[in-house]
């Protein structure tokens, strides 16, 4: 693939609210296939915040007293979710625990799936920007509570997930964003009822 040289002095609008989670489990991933992906599942209004960190590694090269050469790699990205209260039920399923009439048990032989996670970033100007992780396992999440005082303050969960790269593609993730020339606007109406 030719590298594209973007043109100068471009501009993009500003976040100011993340939304629209969803997730839609990974059936199969083998290398040299095309993934399968499970209908997409959209959560609701629970996404009050993402944090996505990359696991980076690097080296340099030394020789004759300076580096000479450097080198990185992104193993995977970390991601965390704060989240509003989310179902039982939603919970046994990215976990992979079982939920029966409104009982949710974790059981050692559970095996958390991989998902895909789609969400989008909207910006003041009224233009998106679309994310879509293609491989993530979620993780236990640890639980807080506290009492209720003269103020009220809201406990709310945080998820916290490990995406990696896809084996059928190596893909890891992809965004897509109004603003950028070329968009195809079906692109964007399909971004949650495909992966």
């Amino acid at each position: 693939m030719a590298e594209m040289k973007p043109a100068s002095r471009m501009v993009s609008g500003q976040f100011i609210n993340i939304q629209r989670l969803h997730v839609a489990k990974l059936l199969t991933d083998e290398a040299g296939e095309t993934a399968t992906y499970d209908t997409p599942v959209d959560l609701g209004k629970v996404l009050r915040s993402i944090d996505i960190k990359p696991s980076n590694s690097s080296a340099d090269l030394y020789a004759d007293g300076q580096s000479i050469d450097t080198a990185t790699n992104t193993a995977s990205y970390e991601l965390t979710f704060d989240t509003a209260a989310l179902p039982l039920e939603y919970m046994a399923y990215l976990l992979g625990h079982s939920c029966e009439n409104g009982v949710m048990v974790a059981n050692k032989d559970d095996v958390a799936p991989y998902f895909a996670v789609m969400f989008q970033s909207d910006k003041r100007n009224g233009s998106r920007r679309y994310t879509k992780f293609f491989k993530v396992m979620f993780q236990e999440p640890s639980v807080k509570g506290a009492t209720k005082e003269a103020n009220i303050s809201y406990q709310t969960p945080t998820l916290t997930a490990k995406a990696i790269y896809r084996l059928s593609d190596g893909n890891s993730y992809t965004y897509a964003d109004t603003e950028s020339a070329g968009l195809d606007a079906e692109t964007a109406s399909n971004w949650y009822t495909t992966v």
